[in-house]
Formats: structure tokens, C-alpha cells, sequence
């Protein structure tokens, strides 16, 4: 660990800045750690038309840094912000990323993300030259950042900067891949010689994750359990067969949460603080979360948390499924989130039916996830699958208790509690279905009827490392060997 390495960590959101998924609370939390360990971290992101970003002093390192888009070359200006413990890079160009979206808004996908994200990676390229700036690793994240991989082999080969720089490539969700039709090749000025199947191309297309996969020095992703699924036809999204290629040289590094945000004893989100030691705050919070949705409940009912981009992959049609028998049951329901206008739809339809008893917010609000994640008894995570999940993490950490599908991390973290060996820190079914989403949430609250089985349920929770130094740890080693595979 005394060797200092310089990480240019590149991913297309990061908390709090813009957030879509989990890979933003990775982007904020791993950095900080690496730098605590002794790492040089810079971090880059799209500088998008966020109130978070604007309000940050940043100071203008690069003015019309010109960008290689197809013929022609294209005006970036990167701004730093210094976070503490590692510097943020944002690109600037407003026709790109000027927008309310990251990718998109609700009625679908921007129709230039090829030609958005092929700008952001070569301008962190393009400015890493300019400033000549060292990196040893280049750590990329998703399909919106897997060419950088690939400029870095071809491109960009023989620039005298990146001769001894390794790549990092991982697949936080390989659902998402990013193709495109094979016109993009002209944006990113690759020849066509590798829009092949063994390279570019997928089914005919572009395809910017296979891409990622196919040229990183390293590839990761976020649980052993995920790595081992996505290697299959069920879950691989087509790209199954190229992972068992790349077996030799990818591995998996489960997430952790940040623990300094999240601490229930320091929390300033919450109605009152608490302990593993002390949880009468708790008690607090969940009455704070009760008023806060509006639900006419008695602060003694089971109140169940979903915090969750609203889509298919996180469960819903099993929940809605789920929602007829939920209601006759003595339990309070709230929901945070925004996603797939069809499911925002149906739970706001749900909330104005039983106003008392199930409370619906459609928004990305980091101030009430806290509060859910305090206030509530369950945390429900009923996901189709999950590459790692950070809910149940945090979760454990408040004392309130995962009920989870096992799959992907939440199969690896949330371990079913034992009648007779008082074990276990949660409740998990295995099949995707209402029926057995329900028969486990009836198996939890027959538990929570019974204080000194709950507290114990609750205890294990408590007592679980979900820290990200341990994983911080197992980067760095990584990192360590891709840079020492790259220089022979």
C-alpha cells in the first residue's frame, strides 16, 4: 500500500451533483476513500444544469479545450472543484449537457447520447494531454465512459502520457449498454476495421458497454454473486458470452456506503439521532416519517421503506402485483422515487386510493431517503435482480430490517434470519413472485410481533461491516496489478 498511484475516475454521475442509479453514490464515496488510503484521485463528470454544480466555487482550468467529435473539433471548458480529498473535473458544454436529464427525461433516452458521451470521453483525454496530467489508472464506469478503454488502445496508443496508464473498466449494470446504430463510429474517428463482432459491434449495432468490456486492461463489477450471474443467458443481456472470454481478467468488488453520511447517531436529516445502543430516536423518526407522508397510522403498525429508481429491475410489477393483499394487511407503506412514467402513474393512483395507509413521493430527495431509511421498520427491496444494492447496506446501518429477493448483492448481504439459531439480518425469498414476496413480509412481521426477536434481527444488522475501506482496500491492490500487467 506505499506505492501513491495517481486515479483519474471518470463516471458519467456522481452524488450530489447528478444521480440516477447507485453508480453516483459509488462515484462520491470511492474516491474519498482511495484518497484516505494515500491515492491521488481527480474525478470527472459532464458538468450538467444542476443547482448542486452551479452553486460550487470552481475555478476554470482549461478554457475551449477543443474535442475531436467526427470532422470536427468541439469547445469544452473544464472547471475543478476541490472536495476535500480529491478534486472534481466537470466538461462544460452547454449544447451537451445544459439539459434537466442526465440521460434523458421521462418519455425516453436524449437522441444524441452517442455523440454526448463520445465528447465527454475524449475531452478527459483531450485534457489530460493538454494539462499533461499523469494518470497510472483510468478508472471508467458504465456504457456512457467504455470507450475511454478503447481510445486508450487505439487512438490515444501512442501518446507518450498514457504509455505506462492501465484501464479500469466496470459494469455497475449491464442492462444499460448503450447502442447505437453504426453511423456513431464516425463521432468517436475510430476506423471501421473494428466495427466487427469481435470488437465494436453487437447484433449489427454500436455498442459502447461491449466496447468498455472488449479493451479495458481490468474489468469489475459491484458483488461475486453479480459477476457469476451476468455470465449467464438470464441476466448477461447478450453480452454473456464476451464476459466468460474476458474471465481471466475480471473480478468483483462488492460496493460499501459512505459511513460518515450515513450514521444515525450524527445524521442531521433526521427528527432525532440513535444507536445501536440507544434506539429511542428511532421511535422519533418513524413518527417524523408518518407526518412527513401524510399516513394515519399507529406509530405501534409495521411501517414498511422503498427508496428506488421506479423500473422493472427493482421489482414493481411483483409489488403492484402484491398491493390488493398489502392493503387488507395491518401495515403503513411509503415510496420515494422517480423512474417509468407507467409505474409513477400506477403508485400515484395507488397513494390517491389509500391515502392513510400508502404514501407516494415521485422525486429524487436525498433528505427524505435518510428519513425513510431511519423511520422505517422494513426496508422492501423486492428487485428482479440487483447487482449489489447499497438500500439494504444502509439499512443495516439504521436498524431497519432488509425483506430483499435474493439476487446479485442482495444475496450476498442480506442473510435470512434463523427461528432456532436467533441468525440472520434480514428476510429473502428466492423466486420472483407476489406470492413469495408475501409469504416473506408475513414471516418478518410475525418476527416484528415479537420485540426480543425483532431486536435481535436488528442487531445483526447493526453489527455488519458495510464500510467502503475494506473494499477501498481491494481496489488499491487492483489497481497495483493492472498497472503492473500493463508494464510487464
Amino acid at each position: 500500500m506505499n506505492q501513491k498511484l495517481r486515479i483519474v475516475y471518470v463516471s458519467p454521475e456522481v452524488f450530489p451533483y447528478a444521480k440516477s442509479g447507485e453508480l453516483a453514490d459509488v462515484a462520491s464515496s470511492l474516491p474519498k476513500y482511495l484518497s484516505s488510503l494515500g491515492m491521488e484521485v481527480s474525478v470527472f463528470m459532464p458538468k450538467y444544469r444542476k443547482h448542486e454544480i452551479e452553486s460550487l466555487p470552481t475555478e476554470l482550468v482549461a478554457r475551449e479545450l477543443l474535442v475531436p467529435v467526427g470532422e470536427q473539433k468541439i469547445k469544452a471548458n473544464i472547471y475543478r472543484s476541490e472536495q476535500g480529498r480529491y478534486a472534481i473535473y466537470f466538461v462544460d458544454n452547454p449544447i451537451y449537457f445544459w439539459r434537466d436529464g442526465i440521460y434523458g427525461l421521462g418519455e425516453g433516452e436524449y437522441l444524441d447520447n452517442d455523440e454526448r458521451f463520445v465528447f465527454f470521453s475524449r475531452a478527459v483525454l483531450e485534457f489530460l494531454l493538454k494539462v499533461e496530467m499523469q494518470a497510472d489508472i483510468i478508472h471508467s464506469n458504465n456504457w456512457p465512459t467504455a470507450l475511454i478503454p478503447v481510445l486508450l488502445k487505439t487512438l490515444y496508443a501512442n501518446k507518450p502520457l498514457f504509455k505506462n496508464t492501465a484501464s479500469v473498466f466496470t459494469l455497475h449494470n449491464v442492462a444499460y449498454q448503450g447502442e447505437f446504430p453504426p453511423e456513431t463510429l464516425g463521432l468517436t474517428g475510430l476506423s471501421w476495421n473494428y466495427f466487427n463482432p469481435d470488437q465494436l459491434s453487437l447484433n449489427g449495432r454500436f455498442n459502447f458497454l461491449k466496447a468498455g468490456v472488449i479493451f479495458s486492461d481490468i474489468l469489475t463489477t459491484v458483488s461475486s454473486a453479480y459477476r457469476r450471474e451476468i455470465q449467464t443467458e438470464k441476466y448477461g443481456f447478450g453480452l454473456e458470452k464476451i464476459l466468460k472470454k474476458r474471465k481471466d481478467i475480471f473480478f468483483s468488488i462488492r460496493n460499501g456506503i459512505d459511513c460518515e453520511i450515513w450514521n444515525p447517531a450524527t445524521d442531521s436529516c433526521l427528527a432525532a439521532n440513535y444507536s445501536a445502543s440507544n434506539l429511542e430516536g428511532k421511535k422519533d423518526c418513524k413518527l417524523d416519517l408518518l407526518k412527513e407522508f401524510g399516513l394515519r397510522l399507529s406509530p405501534q403498525t409495521p411501517l414498511l421503506g422503498i427508496v428506488s429508481y421506479l423500473s422493472s429491475q427493482k421489482g414493481f410489477d411483483i409489488l403492484l402485483e402484491a398491493i390488493p393483499e398489502l392493503r387488507e394487511m395491518e401495515v403503513g407503506l411509503v415510496i420515494l422515487g422517480k423512474g417509468d412514467e407507467r409505474y409513477e402513474n400506477l403508485f400515484f393512483n395507488i397513494h390517491k386510493q389509500y391515502p392513510e395507509k400508502i404514501g407516494v413521493k415521485l422525486e429524487i430527495n436525498p433528505t427524505l431517503a435518510h428519513k425513510i431509511v431511519a423511520g422505517a421498520d422494513i426496508f422492501l427491496i423486492p428487485s428482479l435482480y440487483e447487482p449489489c444494492g447499497l438500500n439494504q447496506l444502509c439499512s443495516f446501518r439504521y436498524g431497519t430490517v432488509p425483506v430483499a429477493r435474493a439476487t446479485g448483492g442482495l444475496a450476498e448481504t442480506v442473510k435470512p434470519f434463523n427461528l432456532d439459531t436467533l441468525k440472520g439480518n434480514g428476510f429473502i425469498f428466492k423466486e420472483y413472485s407476489s406470492k413469495a414476496l408475501l409469504e416473506t413480509l408475513r414471516e418478518a412481521l410475525s418476527c416484528y410481533k415479537r420485540p426480543q426477536l425483532w431486536q435481535k434481527v436488528m442487531e445483526a444488522g447493526f453489527g455488519e461491516n458495510v464500510s467502503w475501506e475494506a473494499a477501498a482496500r481491494k481496489y488499491v491492490k487492483l489497481y497495483q496489478n493492472a498497472l503492473a500487467a500493463k508494464r510487464g
